[in-house]
């Protein structure tokens, strides 16, 4: 095929897109503004690069624009099994993991470069390093980039990523080009992110990691309950647990920590007067570093003001460690954070990810209004919405070349 196709983004949905029209015959150019391709792709999953998710649910997803039936449409369309598939087609081994999580076979997210890199190398696919794409123009059924305004484009896809993992070089380029065009872009938002909060001793247990249930309360209601590591910061909250539920986190909301989700509150009340009373010259803190680390153990038993055992204060002690109250967390910010949310609203495109407003321009990957659970599901969702742009965009030119 003779068509042309300008990618703006060089990230996971804008490398794969331009793999899949190469190697379809297509001639594609990538338009990345940082110096190197897959930047962020590279440092996915601590640098193992969680891939994907055997276990694809639409309740896995969150979108303010996308009903759940049509995200699991997304998934029928490009299912794991088909990713998997087309990995084994370009040399890459993946893993699948008992819960869900897939990995490259090596444990490595630079492997899976290597991979794309060299066939980018083969379908000599076109790579502008350094390139910011700031604006776009229409002339007749073409699209003109300020890179190279003699250059006209059949297809324009816009795989821009977002402002998350800024230091990476995630920034919102891709929504200011969107809103210039006139695409309506929902306000964006920082996800799988650390919180940031206040309480005493928070610098005190700075440092300090501990597995809890986490629960969300929004005006006394429950919202969300997670189980997960909890790391307290000098700034808040971090650990895999807080990054889950940062997902669901509003405006005047409280998180409430239990440190011991398997014993109710007369179990622990019971176990801690048990102990007193066995040794009954034990310090209140010596009781508790039975069941939490000894700097822990010192810096709760601070936090009542009555710090003599006896049955009162161990039930207090117990209430404390079963309901850790931290009111109005914050999220921390577009530079710790994973992913972002918000983005393009799907009334935007179409269900192939084509541009209502204009034909033959595509927007894939994280810049849509969608964001996934932990665990590879939004490198799953940038897959899908890459596979899927690329099979109409090769449908499209199939019956464009018929006609001619």
């Amino acid at each position: 095929m003779n068509s042309s196709i300008g990618i703006v983004g060089g990230g996971a949905s804008g490398i794969f897109c331009a793999i899949l029209l190469a190697s379809s015959g297509f001639k594609v150019s990538i338009y990345e503004k940082n110096k190197i391709l897959g930047k962020k792709l590279q440092a996915t999953g601590n640098g193992r690069c969680n891939i994907h998710n055997t276990h694809l649910n639409s309740t896995n997803y969150h979108s303010s624009t996308l009903t759940s039936q049509e995200i699991k449409k997304i998934f029928e369309n490009f299912s794991y099994k088909q990713f998997n598939k087309k990995c084994l087609e370009l040399g890459l081994l993946l893993k699948a993991q008992e819960d869900g999580r897939v990995y490259p076979i090596s444990q490595s997210a630079k492997s899976v470069m290597e991979v794309f890199n060299f066939f980018i190398q083969k379908y000599q696919i076109k790579v502008f390093l350094e390139q910011e794409i700031k604006t776009v123009e229409k002339y007749k059924d073409k699209y003109i980039l300020n890179h190279n305004k003699s250059k006209l484009l059949d297809f324009l896809i816009l795989s821009c990523g977002s402002e998350a993992h800024s230091k990476l070089g995630g920034s919102d380029s891709g929504f200011v080009l969107a809103k210039s065009l006139g695409i309506n872009v929902v306000k964006t938002y920082p996800a799988l992110v650390p919180l940031e909060c206040q309480f005493k001793f928070l610098e005190e247990l700075s440092g300090n990691k501990i597995e809890a249930k986490i629960t969300l309360r929004q005006n006394n209601k429950i919202q969300k309950e997670i189980v997960g590591d909890v790391l307290f910061t000098n700034y808040g909250l971090s650990g895999f647990g807080i990054l889950d539920i940062s997902l669901f986190i509003k405006e005047g909301c409280e998180i409430v920590l239990d440190f011991f989700p398997t014993l109710e509150l007369k179990e622990l009340e019971n176990i801690f007067i048990i102990w007193s009373k066995c040794e009954k010259n034990k310090k209140l803190e010596e009781i508790l570093v039975g069941i939490i680390n000894p700097k822990m153990a010192k810096i709760f038993s601070k936090m009542l003001k009555d710090s003599i055992v006896h049955t009162k204060s161990l039930k207090q002690m117990a209430y404390l460690l079963k309901n850790f109250i931290i009111k109005n967390p914050k999220l921390r910010g577009f530079e710790g954070a994973e992913v972002s949310g918000g983005g393009v609203s799907f009334l935007e495109v179409s269900m192939d990810f084509e541009s209502k407003q204009y034909s033959n321009l595509f927007i894939v990957g994280e810049m849509l209004d969608i964001v996934g659970d932990r665990g590879g599901y939004n490198l799953a969702f940038v897959w899908a919405s890459a596979t899927i742009c690329c099979n109409h965009i090769v449908k499209i030119a199939k019956i464009s070349s018929k006609k001619q």
